[in-house]
């Protein structure tokens, strides 16, 4: 060490190949300075693990830390931007996202996140046994989740080793002892993953040769869809249904399809997908069984994992190509449409949610898919699929409760036991799902609800529906009745009173006054808080008078019977008055600014 604490530099470098990921070129360093892969770490002073024996390196072949490329550059003389093109990280932007991993002290713990969320391996890598077999060169790009045949070779590329049964390149990091620092080298033609002892063997490294490894042929046309693949991740031009996109865009569009063929494809689909190999096929169909039994929730039933095998990455890649790499609008969108209208005849069972319901939608493929599925609704454990509506108004024209008189007189029949402020605000969120939003969720963030509420008025409520065909045509009903009695723009009123925390004193005293009435402070706030629901057509809870913090320690029911009380006397001069003052701020300059 020099006297920064820094590894002194080393005599003899191998130079990383192009492409090469920092666990092979850290290997090929070990074997060329004729020491063991721990013993090759330490030197470089990466920095370990300190609650773990021997070697474990942070972040080891994700992201080095500040130290560990310090040190890196210092033992080696590469320069830094040559040594994190062989980390996962060269990826950040494009198909990965590395978004909240340097969250102050918690960098552990966000890479762990990292792991679960992303596509890619971070323990482990595939591997071309072709490839292999002429140099001991493992490209980053293996280590990627869509990582599934060799462009060059046209084969399968390989994600365990026969012998141990253990994935490629999990004994850097699948053991808790990390690297190993015996005194040896390692052959760099073997898999070298360590085998715990077992009857009859002693613990050792598996003697597996990797150019030995079985290497599946696949059809030319595979090959070149991987390779286009590769391109657009090394920066090429990319286009989604004939759109240009960013990389990144194009990794979202690749993901949601993903999501949609395991959940869609069929047998005769992917018996008849001429790129797709035998075992391919196999391993895709094996998995969407596997996830179709599997408990609701577990990670195995989700859509959005990482393909699980190079295999299952080829189907994946075979089977959404022609949505991702469609010519033209068109084309893509007849495929949308199909898959949809797939999805939305499933059969589900009671209670179970839509499966691609929070599957991110990438803006690339958004209006094709809204243009599919809208407006799409889970009404009574199905997915309903109607078709678009004629109504000429949007979320922002809708208030948060629909009208009581019209929500007895129309909906109240579909929701047997039902609160009516809930059903009203259900109501509220299906009109909204009329307009374009393609979820409950989304419906609830287009009228800018708390989603709290707009879960707990759809999670329960939509299983009461007996005749969902019935229900929506209601629902369109509402929406005729909003258009034939005059749109109003409740998003600008909620924008407009959403600082109306009080009435001024002067407002209320020229109609108080002659009723013999104080003008009081908590009056004040009621009077506001019955003028915004007034306007706004919103629940009175949520008034911005009935803020917590305006009240101080005043409970929250003493506060809600105050303004039940206030309601029920309000005597129609006083509401004449209000209805006014609420008027003059609507058309004020300065919306909410009047009164101050």
């Amino acid at each position: 060490m020099d006297r920064r604490g820094l590894p002194r530099r080393l005599p003899s470098v191998p130079v990383p190949a192009e492409g090469e990921s920092f666990p092979s070129w850290l290997s090929r360093a070990a074997a060329d300075w004729q020491i063991a892969p721990g013993r090759a770490a330490q030197a470089l002073g990466l920095e370990c693990h300190p609650r773990y024996r021997g070697v474990r390196p942070l972040r080891f072949g994700t992201a080095l830390t500040p130290l560990s490329l310090q040190s890196v550059e210092a033992a080696t003389g590469l320069d830094a931007p040559v040594i994190e093109a062989m980390q996962l990280s060269r990826y950040a932007g494009t198909v990965l996202d590395f978004t909240g991993r340097g969250e102050p002290g918690r960098q552990e713990e966000s890479y762990f996140r990292l792991r679960n969320r992303e596509w890619a391996l971070f323990s482990s890598s595939r591997a071309c046994p072709k490839c292999l077999a002429s140099a001991p060169v493992w490209p980053l790009w293996w280590r990627l989740g869509m990582a599934a045949v060799c462009p060059e070779h046209h084969v399968l590329l390989v994600d365990t080793c026969p012998r141990c049964s253990a994935r490629l390149g999990f004994g850097y990091t699948g053991h808790p002892r990390g690297l190993t620092t015996r005194d040896l080298m390692l052959d760099l033609d073997l898999c070298n993953n360590r085998r715990p002892a077992s009857r009859g063997r002693k613990a050792g490294l598996c003697s597996q040769k990797l150019s030995a490894l079985p290497a599946v042929p696949v059809p030319a046309e595979l090959a070149d869809l991987q390779q286009r693949f590769l391109d657009i991740v090394g920066g090429a031009p990319a286009q989604v249904a004939g759109s240009p996109v960013t990389p990144a865009e194009f990794f979202a569009a690749m993901r949601f399809t993903a999501s949609v063929v395991r959940l869609v494809a069929t047998p005769d689909e992917i018996n008849s997908c001429a790129v797709l190999p035998v075992v391919a096929a196999q391993v895709f169909t094996a998995n969407q069984q596997e996830r179709l039994h599997a408990d609701r929730g577990g990670r195995v039933s989700q859509f959005r994992t990482i393909p699980p095998s190079a295999a299952h990455a080829a189907a994946v890649l075979a089977l959404s190509a022609p949505a991702l790499f469609a010519p033209d609008l068109t084309t893509s969108q007849s495929v949308l449409t199909a898959w949809m209208d797939r999805a939305v005849a499933l059969p589900r069972k009671p209670g179970r949610s839509d499966p691609l319901r929070l599957i991110p939608r990438p803006a690339c493929l958004e209006p094709l898919v809204r243009a599919a599925v809208l407006p799409a609704s889970r009404v009574a454990g199905v997915l309903v699929n109607r078709p678009p509506t004629s109504l000429l108004f949007t979320a922002d024209h809708l208030p948060h409760l629909i009208d009581a008189d019209d929500y007895t007189e129309l909906i109240a029949w579909h929701l047997p036991g039902t609160a009516a402020m809930n059903g009203r605000r259900l109501a509220a969120l299906a009109l909204a799902r009329l307009t374009g939003a393609t979820s409950w969720q989304r419906a609830a963030t287009a009228l800018a609800m708390d989603s709290v509420k707009a879960f707990r008025a759809t999670n329960t409520l939509v299983q009461r529906i007996s005749d969902a065909d019935a229900f929506w045509q209601d629902i369109e009903r509402l929406g005729a009745r909003a258009i034939e009695r005059g749109l109003i723009d409740y998003a600008a009123r909620r924008r407009a009173l959403a600082e109306l925390t009080m009435v001024p004193h002067a407002v209320l005293f020229e109609v108080c006054h002659p009723l013999r009435r104080d003008v009081t402070e908590q009056r004040r706030r009621h009077a506001a808080a019955w003028t915004w629901q007034h306007f706004t057509g919103g629940d009175v809870r949520d008034a911005p008078a009935y803020a917590p913090d305006l009240w101080g320690s005043t409970s929250r029911s003493f506060v809600r019977e105050g303004g039940r009380r206030f309601s029920s006397w309000l005597p129609e001069p006083v509401s004449r008055q209000l209805t006014a003052y609420g008027q003059t701020l609507l058309d004020s300059p300065t919306p909410g600014k009047a009164w101050a």
